[in-house]
């Protein structure tokens, strides 16, 4: 996938802003607070209809508008067509080819983005359900039916959560809804078990070419008792409904479900030899060094997991990514993005924090909102 232009109006600080793009590499110049990171942020809303700031709708509306709508015109293979959304304070609308689409994950079949900010660093040593989400909405980009597979263990999670809270509630009525929220659980505790089996010995390749020390992947850490990282669907059910008759009591007197995909945690892991058990959290004791290359080994990882599930290279977003990296790291990331078959667009404050040739590429100026591309 190629995004070949993005179209600007009213959104933060931009406005009437059109950019043409490289289809390999675009850097963004700028000093901070110029708008840089907001076009990546519009971007990557382009492409994922959330923004990596959380931000609400209000606040990406440009002051003293009362709408803002960003459009990209995007490539699959000899395939083109333009996707756009419209934000008002009330509410979202997705177009494909000017025609609405009420359906995000029909609209989000389009368009494959991931991007790396500097606050994602926090997502090592975050709470567990920040960890979760950031998972969660992996699975979803290399497996778009996911989505449905979260929303229906909502759906049971809440039913069962309010049957927990009614007194005088039946063994027989508790155990009908156990099966339906075993089922939907192990749907989605299969999914990341993939997604880390897949993703792990990129991100360890990765994190060797950035010179980490020590073995880098992901560790699931569920609340059910899953002995193989390849489980199967039916062990996983299996798992949880022993797990709830465990908990039956404590469940019981506090009113909600204990035990289940929405508690289980996920941890970045540095290996050093390969003695069982010698990992340790990054969160509690890696580096804020460590903690930033582990996230992006994990985001091109993920990118490079995206490509070989569905067919397309995503669109990839570094924002300030070379700042905290020293000239040899520096280095090692043009390196890895000259290798990989995807588009960038990256941001930095100086061209001395630039990791590629000019010539490579294009390369914008960023300017109270205004971007100039120079020669």
């Amino acid at each position: 996938m190629r995004l070949l232009w993005t179209d600007l109006k009213s959104f933060r600080n931009l406005d009437g802003q059109r950019i043409d793009l490289d289809s390999r590499y675009n850097l963004l110049i700028g000093k901070n607070g110029q708008g840089k990171t907001n076009i990546l942020e519009a971007i990557a809303y382009l492409g994922t209809l959330k923004s990596f700031r959380s931000a609400t709708r209000s606040e990406m509306i440009r002051y003293g508008s009362t709408t803002c709508r960003v459009a990209g015109g995007i490539r699959y293979g000899e395939v083109t067509a333009t996707v756009s959304f419209a934000l008002t304070p009330q509410g979202r609308v997705q177009f494909l080819d000017d025609r609405k689409i009420p359906s995000p994950e029909e609209y989000l079949r389009e368009v494959a983005v991931v991007s790396f900010i500097p606050e994602d660093v926090g997502i090592v040593s975050g709470s567990p359900s920040r960890r979760r989400k950031v998972i969660d909405r992996a699975v979803f980009e290399t497996r778009p039916t996911y989505v449905r597979e979260y929303r229906q263990y909502l759906k049971v999670l809440r039913h069962r959560n309010a049957l927990l809270r009614r007194r005088g509630v039946s063994d027989e009525e508790l155990e009908s809804w156990n099966s339906s929220f075993a089922k939907a659980g192990a749907a989605l505790v299969k999914g990341r078990l993939d997604l880390l089996s897949d993703i792990n010995p990129v991100m360890e390749k990765l994190g060797r070419a950035f010179g980490f020390d020590g073995e880098l992947s992901l560790r699931y850490i569920p609340s059910i008792d899953i002995t193989e990282p390849d489980a199967k669907k039916q062990e996983i059910v299996l798992s949880i409904l022993h797990k709830l008759e465990e908990v039956n009591r404590r469940e019981r007197e506090t009113g909600h479900t204990i035990v289940g995909p929405h508690r289980d945690n996920i941890l970045f892991v540095a290996q050093r030899g390969k003695k069982e058990g010698s990992g340790f959290d990054l969160g509690r004791y890696g580096s804020q060094g460590q903690k930033r290359v582990a996230v992006l080994a994990f985001k091109l990882a993920l990118a490079r997991v995206i490509r070989r599930t569905r067919g397309v290279w995503p669109l990839i977003l570094l924002d300030d990514v070379a700042s905290e990296l020293d000239p040899a790291r520096r280095a090692d990331l043009g390196k890895l993005i000259r290798k990989m078959g995807a588009q960038f667009i990256i941001t930095t404050t100086s061209e001395e924090s630039r990791f590629l040739n000019r010539e490579e590429g294009f390369v914008f100026s960023v300017d109270n909102g205004s971007v100039t591309q120079l020669t």
